[in-house]
């Protein structure tokens, strides 16, 4: 659950040796102009005339996109959750080297924080290289030239299939886990709720891909942010997109200590002067486990993992479907309708399950037609919703009013899929939470961080902090309700809504606007009522 410092530029570089100097000056004039070695007059007029219809068509569209304003680095790490259907760009021969694609996380920090560039630019080194910064639109031109020169095609991006992967690999987290709760605290009506949370955040995931295409360079979502509302937007959405990320890592640890104690039962015991159950136990242990994956520094190393999201919820899945038809617990539970004291609860927690705006701008730069944006993010909303609210429905009936607040905890420790089911929930946060708690390195300068040993007590000190914390709130979905009212909802739904107004000005339709500030009203009224709420059970609990 959770984004970076990779830059969305495309970075080629043409080396000239002295044997082979002419006939790659000849190549490059032959890419930059479209003339060269065997050019005429005729092809010299066409150039011209493109030129200036080139020109003409630039005087109409907005300004370009362009920022270096710190932070630049969220990226890094919300690209490992589109990591299993990446762009691979290849590797070209012939003396012409291709940097990694955009899921590279191993840079050094002056490259991460080097901002990408929306028109193209050239840089000729000391040593006599061409570097070429290439926007994403001039990708496909530039892959077609290489093609006509005799050059190995290049891969230029994700299919429909992979970007709806991508995108479900996403949403589909822990949230689900806690989907039954919501019926015993809310009712039935909770999954109305369910579905107009997956209506507005799927509108929002459409305002993000309008934003992006409004001005050519937008490509992050902190860049939507600076686009709307200046550097004092990049920073608020960073810090609340950064608050988000670690969050996870917070219920991370508590989903552990849970599911772990549900497991391995133990006694209270006393450990160096403290008293501690099995629950807080496990976290400890949980801590110690995951502290080796978070000091690694380049995390490609475990990257693929992040795709297990959507191996681990359908493993979930298929094992309630068999616990309720297989294993005897059947599904007679009956509910109410409407409990209103509980409306705050579920859509704190709906909020979090639909929250994967802080992933979509990757998913979309990623894609190798953007014009299946919007139908990819339709199918992959349709799918979460029926995931939720099946998992939702089949929980409530078998378990009702003793069901918790995971799902996991009710399913019989004696049963073999209950056992399989446990340990998926358990397995699969250790791929998530090194990439989650990779939030901190661009707030430190480059300077400092570069110690391995300040690094390691950093990330030391990361993972300590959202132990305590867990210590302190031991509660997986009072947390998660949260999470989901206050930094959800203002990532998936006022944010966006608020940036697109803003970014579309007077050029947004009637319709647009009405919706969007209705979005806008709705997201605060939710946030304000389901924080409150929240709160206010986290310290009756205390």
């Amino acid at each position: 659950m959770a984004g970076d410092g990779m830059q969305p530029s495309f970075e080629c570089f043409f080396e000239n040796s002295d044997e082979d100097e002419d006939t790659n000056s000849k190549t490059f004039e032959g890419f930059g102009t479209g003339t060269g070695t065997g050019s005429t007059d005729e092809d010299d007029a066409a150039a011209a005339d493109d030129d200036n219809y080139k020109e003409d068509e630039e005087d109409e569209k907005p300004p370009s996109f362009y920022s270096r304003q710190w932070p630049q680095s969220y990226k890094h790490t919300t690209d490992s959750y589109t990591i299993s259907a990446s762009l691979a760009f290849g590797i070209l021969r012939h003396r012409l080297s291709y940097g990694h694609s955009f899921s590279e996380i191993g840079k050094d920090d002056a490259d991460e924080k080097a901002s990408f560039l929306s028109k193209q630019s050239y840089d000729v080194e000391k040593n006599g290289s061409t570097s070429i910064l290439l926007s994403w639109s001039e990708k496909a031109s530039l892959h077609e030239q290489l093609l006509g020169v005799g050059e190995p095609p290049i891969a230029r991006g994700c299919s429909l299939f992979q970007t709806i992967f991508n995108g479900v690999n996403v949403m589909a987290g822990v949230g689900l886990l806690s989907t039954p709760v919501t019926i015993k605290e809310a009712g039935w009506f909770s999954l109305a709720i369910l579905f107009l949370f997956a209506v507005i955040c799927f509108y929002t995931g459409f305002l993000m891909k309008e934003c992006f295409e409004s001005r050519e360079g937008i490509i992050t979502y902190p860049d939507i942010g600076e686009a709307a509302f200046g550097k004092y937007g990049r920073l608020l959405i960073s810090i609340i997109l950064y608050a988000e990320l670690y969050s996870y890592c917070v219920e991370f640890i508590i989903l552990e200590g849970d599911n772990l104690t549900s497991l391995f039962p133990l006694p209270g015991f006393g450990w160096a002067g403290l008293k501690l159950d099995s629950v807080h136990f496990y976290a400890i242990i949980t801590a110690i486990v995951v502290l080796p994956t978070v000091l690694l520094r380049d995390l490609r190393v475990i990257s693929y993992l992040s795709a297990g999201g959507v191996v681990a919820t359908l493993v979930i899945i298929v094992c309630l479907v068999l616990l309720s038809m297989v294993d005897g617990v059947g599904l007679s539970q009956s509910g109410q309708l409407v409990r209103w004291n509980g409306i705050p609860f579920a859509i704190g927690v709906y909020g979090f399950c639909f929250s994967g705006h802080a992933v979509f701008p990757n998913i979309y730069q990623s894609m190798a037609d953007k014009t299946q944006f919007t139908k990819a993010l339709s199918v992959c909303f349709i799918l979460c919703f029926l995931m939720y609210g099946g998992v939702a429905v089949i929980g409530y009936l078998m378990f009702g009013q003793s069901t918790l607040s995971q799902i996991t905890l009710n399913m019989p420790a004696i049963s073999v899929v209950s056992k399989v089911a446990v340990w998926t929930t358990v397995i699969n946060p250790f791929t998530k939470y090194p990439f989650d708690s990779n939030i901190l390195k661009e707030l430190i300068p480059s300077t400092i961080s570069s110690s391995c040993w300040f690094y390691a007590l950093l990330r030391l000190v990361l993972v300590a902090s959202t132990v305590c914390i867990a210590f302190v709130l031991p509660f997986f979905g009072l947390v998660m309700a949260l999470i989901g009212s206050f930094l959800s909802i203002l990532v998936a739904v006022i944010m966006p809504a608020l940036c697109f107004l803003k970014i579309a000005g007077k050029k947004a339709t009637t319709t647009q606007m009405i919706i969007s500030n209705t979005i806008v009203a709705v997201g605060i009224v939710g946030a304000g009522f389901g924080t409150y709420s929240s709160l206010s059970k986290l310290a009756n609990e205390r």
